[in-house]
C-alpha cells in the first residue's frame, strides 16, 4: 500500500488503487476531523472492500454501485449507502486534486443510493420498557453491561456517538458528571453533563472495565457505533422494546420537560 506520507505525484496514476488513493485522502482528512469520525470512516472503508486492491482508474460506475447494492440487499440504508457514497466523493476529489485523474474521471457522482425511508416520531421509553431494561441490567446475563447503557444513556440524553467517544478520564464519579468533548456541534463539545445518583453504580462498573474510553468492547477498544447498533438491538429484542439508540436521548429530553424544565436549559442540556 502507499506510503501516506508521500507525494503521491512520485506514483503512475493507473497503479494507484483505490486502497491507497483511501490511505492518503485520510492522512490530509485526519487533521481536520474528531477521532470518532476517522473510525466511522474506518468502518465505511471497510464495506467497500471489493475495491480496496482495484486500480481506481480501472474502476467503473458499476463496481461502485455493486457495493451500493451489496449494503441494500442487507438491509443496510439510505444513512449507511450515504456515507460510502461520501467516501468515494472524498476520494475522487482528492484524485482530481492531485491530478491522478482528470475532472471528467470523477466517476462518484454518478453512484445512487436508496431514498430513505419516512421518519418514524421518535417515542420515549415508558416506564415498563425501562424497568425491563434495567431488570436486564442488573442480571448476570451477558447482555447486561450494555443494558446499563440504555438505561446510562437515557438519564443523560448524549448522542450515542458522544457517549461511546466520552473517556474515563471525563467521568468524575463524585461530582456526579462527565464532560463530552467531541460533537457534531460547535454547541455540543466540552460540555458537563449530569450523572444521576440512581445510576452511579453503573459507571462505576464501566470505570473499573480496561480501555481509555467508558464504554469499549472486551477487547478494552472505543465501542464503535456499528457494533453498538447491533448490541443495542439485541438488548431490545430480550426486553421487549422496540427503540432505537437515538430515542434515549428523546426520553431523556421528555422526563425534563413533563418536570416543567426550562426550555433553554433541556436544549442546552
Amino acid at each position: 500500500m502507499a506510503d501516506c506520507n508521500k507525494d503521491p505525484s512520485i506514483y503512475l496514476p493507473s497503479l494507484i488503487t483505490f486502497g491507497e488513493a483511501y490511505q492518503l485522502e485520510m492522512a490530509e482528512r485526519k487533521a481536520k476531523i474528531a477521532s470518532v469520525t476517522v473510525k466511522n470512516y474506518e468502518v465505511i472503508f471497510g464495506y467497500c472492500k471489493p475495491l480496496h486492491n482495484k486500480p481506481l482508474t480501472s474502476l467503473k460506475v458499476a463496481d461502485l454501485q455493486a457495493v451500493i447494492k451489496k449494503l441494500s440487499d442487507k438491509g443496510i440504508g439510505h444513512a449507511t449507502q450515504k456515507k460510502v457514497r461520501q467516501l468515494y466523493h472524498n476520494i475522487y476529489n482528492y484524485a482530481v486534486k492531485y491530478q491522478i485523474i482528470p475532472p471528467t474521471a470523477d466517476i462518484s457522482r454518478f453512484v445512487d443510493v436508496d431514498l430513505p425511508k419516512r421518519n418514524k416520531i421518535k417515542q420515549p421509553f415508558n416506564t415498563r420498557q425501562l424497568n425491563r431494561v434495567k431488570a436486564l441490567a442488573d442480571s448476570n446475563d451477558p447482555l447486561a453491561p450494555y443494558a446499563m447503557i440504555v438505561i446510562m444513556m437515557c438519564y443523560s440524553g448524549p448522542r450515542p456517538s458522544e457517549f461511546l467517544a466520552v473517556e474515563k478520564n471525563d467521568v468524575k464519579l463524585h461530582s456526579r458528571f462527565y464532560r463530552i468533548r467531541e460533537s457534531k456541534t460547535e454547541a455540543g463539545r466540552n460540555r458537563l453533563v449530569p450523572i444521576s445518583k440512581k445510576i452511579v453504580q453503573y459507571y462505576d462498573y464501566w470505570l473499573q472495565r480496561p480501555g481509555k474510553t467508558l464504554i469499549t468492547d472486551p477487547d478494552g477498544k472505543q465501542l464503535t457505533y456499528h457494533r453498538f447498533l447491533r448490541i443495542f438491538d439485541k438488548v431490545m429484542k430480550v426486553t421487549r422494546c422496540k427503540h432505537k439508540p437515538h430515542e434515549c436521548r428523546h426520553t431523556c429530553a421528555t422526563w425534563l420537560d413533563d418536570k416543567g424544565a426550562n426550555k433553554l436549559s433541556i436544549k442546552k442540556y
